[in-house]
């Protein structure tokens, strides 16, 4: 074994999955299996050794996080890696751990779901005003967070857990899609989405901002595997779209077609309204039971914040092509997403007209982008109707590149 080396037991709650050897510095290195408890061993992982690496190298925060890099200098951590292990792996999407080998700990004793904790991490990148008390500090830190915003685990006085993100640059757009979000689906009458509020933050230079806010949907009793994960337990073809591979997955797990495909419906309807272009595999997720590994059904809807052109300067609004927009999902061509849709009355195109006030809220200089906006979402808005009313709108025009995995 490398001298610098340790052994951890992977466990998930109290079960020994295998024993792994970690550096100092957080990189894996041999992995041994407890066959006995194969079927808990993480999915991403099962496939080989390869994967599971990978797996566990996407568990740390990643580097890129806005302020990673200060943060890490301040806590003395060499990477997000050695940070993942200081902290044990915990998580607050699943039940994952690691226990080094000859200590005497317990789900019970760790746990970020019952145990008080700060994240010091997301403290020292995020400065949030302390609208809602925090518990003492433990040495269990929230070190397992995926995305690249800036994002910080709270716990409030009835001890739910919440996590509050940032954005990117001056503009609070980000935050206020969250909310545009949520109210496009209480306009629906759709139930499986995450609710996002807004929070006041302080931003770049102490002055206060806004940021949002959502309660975690995991606990003890559930767990978030994401549609990544789910994909590595498959082979796929070069350029092949991740639509059909992850719907054979969800089946052969028990979730029913139809709950697949309406769910699968309305999310790529409602991501084209509101022009989602990040609904990448780890922005969809199953639920399980970590103690009976009992498919739940799909996690609710969530991290709709990369929308409303929110990265598109004001001057190149009035360019937009709606109909050669390029997203990170099953394809890349966004309009093209439409004909995975089965039932095309899974969204209410009368019931997603939207208040644009919600925009108002961000910084002066942005509120210029208000009108441009609403037109674009409008445009969008009929060419879902058509759609529903059995018009190919994807056939509007010609592609010179072709799109991978139609």
């Amino acid at each position: 074994m490398n001298r610098q080396a340790k052994e951890y037991y992977l466990m998930h709650k109290d079960i020994p999955v295998c024993l792994m050897e970690i550096s100092d510095d957080g990189v894996l290195g041999s992995v041994r299996r407890n066959e006995a408890a194969a079927a808990h061993f993480p999915p991403g992982g099962q496939m080989n050794h390869m994967k599971f690496h990978e797996w566990w190298k996407d568990r740390a925060i990643p580097k890129t996080r806005h302020g990673a890099k200060s943060a890490l200098q301040k806590l003395g951590y060499s990477s997000t890696n050695s940070a993942l292990v200081n902290n044990l792996a915990l998580s607050l999407s699943d039940c994952y751990w690691i226990k080094p080998r000859g200590e005497d700990l317990t789900w019970r004793d760790t746990n970020l779901f019952t145990n008080d904790f700060v994240d010091t991490f997301g403290e020292i990148t995020m400065n949030s005003d302390h609208m809602i008390d925090l518990r003492k500090e433990t040495r269990f830190n929230c070190a397992t967070s995926q995305g690249e915003l800036q994002k910080k685990w709270c716990i409030d006085k009835d001890g739910r857990r919440y996590m509050i993100k940032g954005n990117y640059g001056q503009s609070y757009q980000q935050s206020l899609n969250e909310i545009f979000a949520t109210r496009l689906h209480v306009q629906q009458g759709f139930l499986n989405y995450t609710p996002y509020s807004l929070v006041q933050v302080q931003v770049d230079g102490n002055i206060e901002g806004l940021g949002c806010m959502s309660y975690d949907f995991c606990s003890e009793n559930i767990e978030c595997i994401s549609a990544w994960e789910l994909l590595q337990t498959v082979k796929i073809k070069q350029n092949e779209s991740f639509y059909y591979p992850l719907k054979k997955v969800c089946l052969g797990l028990g979730i029913d077609e139809q709950e697949f495909t309406d769910f699968m419906d309305y999310q790529i309807m409602t991501d084209y309204l509101m022009t989602n272009t990040d609904r990448h595999m780890n922005n969809i997720a199953v639920m399980r039971n970590p103690d009976t590994l009992q498919i739940l059904g799909f996690a609710p809807i969530y991290d709709s914040g990369n929308s409303m052109f929110y990265n598109i300067p004001y001057e190149k609004l009035s360019q937009v092509r709606i109909d050669d927009i390029k997203t990170h999902s099953f394809i890349e061509r966004e309009v093209k997403l439409l004909q995975y849709v089965c039932d095309r009355s899974m969204v209410d195109v009368d019931k997603a007209e939207m208040d644009f006030e919600i925009y108002e809220k961000d910084v002066v200089e942005r509120h210029i982008r208000i009108p441009k906006l609403r037109d674009l979402y409008e445009r969008k808005r009929e060419n879902l109707r058509a759609f529903q009313n059995g018009k190919d709108i994807w056939k509007n025009r010609k592609y010179n590149i072709a799109d991978k995995g139609v």
